[in-house]
C-alpha cells in the first residue's frame, strides 16, 4: 500500500503516516515493494511487511497499557484452546478446572514458546503465506506447552492425545513440501 492509501484507510494524516512509515522502515519491519510514477510524475512507494508473521517477545514489552493489550490478546488464543480441552474432558465426564493464575502463567508461557519456536523459523525461505507459518508456529509452541503442563489436571490424556496428531500433521506437511 502506499503513503496516501494509508493514510486514508486509517484515517490519518498523510504527515503521520509518512513519520510512522520513516519509523518502521528505520526498523527494518516494512521494505518498499516497487515504485511507480502517477500521471502528474509524482512517485508513488509501495510498501509491504518485510517478514510474513511479526511475533511479540514477552520478555521485551513495554510495562504500559500496549502490554496488557498483548497479553489479553494471546490469554484470548488460550482460552480458545483450553476450550477444547474443557469440551474433551466434557465428553469424558470429568471437568477440567482452570484458575486465573494457572490462564495467566500458561499465556507468558506460551508467547514464551511462540518465541523460541519462530526464532527457528526466522530465516527459513518458504512459499507458505503469513498464516500458515504462524498456524505451524503456534502448534509447534501448543504441542510444547502441553508437554510443559503435563502434569495439570486432564492435560496428560488429552495432551498426549493432541502431540500425536500434531505430530502427524507436521509429518504430513513435510511430505507434502518434499
Amino acid at each position: 500500500m502506499t503513503e496516501t492509501q494509508l493514510a486514508e484507510g486509517l484515517r490519518l494524516t498523510k504527515a503521520a503516516v509518512g513519520y510512522h512509515l520513516k519509523l518502521l522502515m528505520d526498523e527494518g519491519l516494512i521494505e518498499i515493494e516497487r515504485q511507480e510514477a502517477e500521471e502528474h510524475g509524482i512517485l508513488q512507494k509501495f510498501y509491504e511487511p518485510f517478514a510474513r508473521v511479526f511475533i511479540v517477545d514477552p520478555d521485551h514489552l513495554p510495562d504500559d497499557a500496549s502490554r496488557n493489550f498483548i497479553i489479553k490478546t494471546q490469554m484470548d488464543r488460550i482460552k480458545g484452546s483450553l476450550d477444547v480441552f474443557q469440551l474433551y474432558e466434557n465428553l469424558h465426564g470429568q471437568s477440567l478446572s482452570i484458575s486465573s493464575e494457572f490462564l495467566e502463567d500458561a499465556t507468558i508461557e506460551m508467547l514464551k514458546q511462540v518465541r523460541d519456536v519462530a526464532r527457528k523459523y526466522e530465516m527459513e525461505e518458504t512459499a507458505e503465506g503469513g498464516d500458515m507459518i504462524e498456524t505451524r508456529i503456534y502448534a509447534e509452541a501448543l504441542k510444547n506447552l502441553i508437554k510443559k503442563y503435563a502434569h495439570y489436571k486432564g492435560y496428560g490424556r488429552l495432551g498426549t492425545h493432541i502431540i500425536r496428531l500434531l505430530n502427524k500433521y507436521r509429518t504430513n506437511q513435510v511430505s507434502r513440501a518434499l
